[in-house]
């Protein structure tokens, strides 16, 4: 092999050619791509899109955000408070010197039209808000990134993409590779022999160690995006913990939140009870004969039916034994002896009184005497053939129906039940003596958390197993209500207590099983809050650590914020 002139041993050239060999493997972009730290060179399909441009904007009353989707500016405008979307208002928008009045949709939403937001860079906005007799102003700044495109120069060539896929495993081995091949032309170069030999060497050296060193383009940076924040308009979890939700979500999830602030009241206790009916607005339907049924004309009333006092809820013929009847069909036999006699003697007694021989007197008493067998036998035939007619005796529901067409009742059976649903009691059970003087206020809570507000009546002044029966009204009951239901009753007795007081519902239990809450950080972040706290109601706790005064918490829909990952 010659080079530059010099015939090469072929030892000599198969070393140069396995070391050529190994340097242009190292430099082929064809070659196994290594992803180092940090790096995952997956499908590239299951990563969300860039985060929309926006601008967010918070004052005492309001807060804002505006998304842009083009040349459209979408804003979500909500109360700071409570998180309320406001639709009731009036916007005027300046873009970088551009003044434009917002829309309202039928979403909610208020829209801007501006060719402004196509331009890269960052912009001013002002927004002047009129709502009523409030006004208000925000100012925000919104950044519009260049359009992303691609450079066919240098930057973007052969080194830059060993960089990105080669650097971990390429720089030792380069600088390896390098440095032997620079010791071996610089041995040549001193020996003074083989210069070409030597030069050849040097240069595959300073490849080689060139190739371990990334270059990176005008206005490129290789390096970790520092609070680059967002990466998509998705909710997300985010590294820090807490949890983007974007203002589209959150109008979706009805999301609410509450300025904390202490409350003072009394501590509560609770104690099991039930549903039960009002006494006075509830009754039973009974017969007073023994008989048969006979249902109304439109049939049996249902479980369900509406009914108002006096309301014909059936009859009962009656039905006698065989010993009954015997005697009663004896005493109508004797009945009609006595009335018969009776009539004989009166019409001989009127014949004598034509005649003045007996006084009229006489003839009175006879008549007398017949119209009351008369009556006695009526009773008797009525009793025996009239049937008996059932009525509600109180306007309410029928809840219970024990009785169909032709069934043989008797003065015991209950045939049906009815129930005010309107006015509702609970008896609750005790077994700490409370006195009811001390009820400030009570609550009720079903296992289907139905909440209802209860006014203390009274407590029995006999226990009962050693528990204490405490009777509340139901105030303003709720439809769902049923006679019967099983109920967590809290009241509130006792000393006040001052502290913050939260709804059970802005408690979650974070994926390390803490209890928290989530802090409105920002109008589309949030951040959760270990929290410490005991129960103080049928629907509320108390906050005994982890937030403070002034901290704005989510009271709805925390648990729907919690499942965000």
């Amino acid at each position: 092999m010659n080079i530059f002139g010099r015939e090469v041993p072929r030892g000599t050239c198969a070393c140069l050619r396995a070391a050529l060999t190994c340097v242009l493997l190292l430099l082929s972009p064809m070659g196994p791509a290594v992803a180092h730290e940090g790096h995952d060179h997956g499908p590239a399909a299951t990563q969300s899109g860039p985060a929309s441009p926006r601008i967010t904007a918070i004052s005492e009353n309001y807060q804002l955000v505006g998304v842009v989707e083009g040349e459209v500016l979408v804003i979500y405008l909500d109360r700071f408070g409570d998180n309320a979307p406001v639709t009731s208002a009036t916007l005027e928008l300046t873009i970088a010197d551009s003044g434009a009045t917002a829309e309202l949709q039928k979403n909610g939403t208020y829209e801007v039209v501006s060719p402004r937001l196509k331009v890269p860079g960052s912009h001013e906005v002002l927004v002047n808000i009129t709502d009523g007799a409030v006004t208000d102003l925000l100012v925000g700044a919104l950044n519009i990134p260049a359009p992303a495109g691609r450079s066919a120069g240098f930057d973007h060539g052969i080194w830059s993409h060993l960089d990105e896929h080669l650097r971990p495993t390429t720089k030792i081995l380069g600088w390896a590779s390098g440095g032997l091949l620079g010791l071996v032309g610089l041995g040549l170069l001193l020996n003074g022999r083989r210069r070409g030999l030597a030069t050849v060497a040097l240069m595959l050296g300073g490849l080689v160690i060139g190739s371990t060193v990334a270059m990176a383009g005008p206005g490129h940076d290789h390096g970790p995006a520092a609070g680059a924040g967002t990466s998509s308009d998705a909710p997300q979890r985010q590294p820090d913990g807490t949890i983007f939700l974007p203002k589209p979500s959150q109008r979706l999830l009805e999301i609410r939140t509450r300025i904390l602030a202490p409350d003072t009241t009394t501590r509560a206790v609770r104690f099991a009870g039930r549903i039960v009916a009002n006494p006075n607005r509830s009754g039973v339907v009974q017969s007073t004969i023994q008989g048969r049924f006979i249902p109304p004309p439109d049939g049996v009333l249902l479980i369900g039916a509406s009914v108002r006092a006096g309301d014909v809820m059936g009859s009962v013929a009656p039905s006698f034994i065989a010993k009954d009847a015997s005697d009663m069909t004896q005493a109508l036999g004797e009945l009609d002896q006595q009335i018969a006699l009776a009539r004989t003697k009166l019409s001989r007694q009127e014949s004598l009184l034509r005649s003045n021989v007996v006084a009229p007197a006489v003839v009175d008493e006879i008549r007398i005497q017949l119209d009351s067998y008369l009556a006695r036998r009526k009773e008797l035939l009525t009793a025996r053939v009239q049937p008996e007619e059932l009525r509600a005796p109180v306007d309410g529901v029928v809840t219970a129906v024990r009785v169909v067409a032709g069934q043989v009742v008797s003065q015991s059976d209950a045939l049906f039940t009815i129930v005010d649903p309107k006015s509702l009691m609970v008896e609750a059970l005790a077994f700490d003596q409370l006195n009811g003087a001390e009820v400030e206020s009570a609550t009720s809570l079903t296992a289907d958390n139905v909440q209802s507000q209860l006014r203390f009546v009274g407590r029995s002044r006999s226990l009962q197993q050693q528990y204490t029966v405490l009777s509340f009204e139901v105030l303003n009951p709720n439809s769902s209500l049923n006679v019967g239901t099983p109920v967590t009753i809290t009241a509130r007795s006792g000393g006040a207590v001052t502290g913050i007081i939260l709804p059970r519902s802005a408690v979650a239990q974070a994926p390390n099983g803490q209890m928290v809450v989530f802090r409105h950080k920002e109008p589309e972040i949030f951040e959760p809050k270990p929290i410490r706290f005991e129960p103080f109601d049928a629907g509320t706790v108390l906050v005994l650590a982890g937030v403070e005064r002034g901290d704005k918490v989510v009271v709805q829909g925390a648990q729907l914020i919690n499942q965000v990952r």
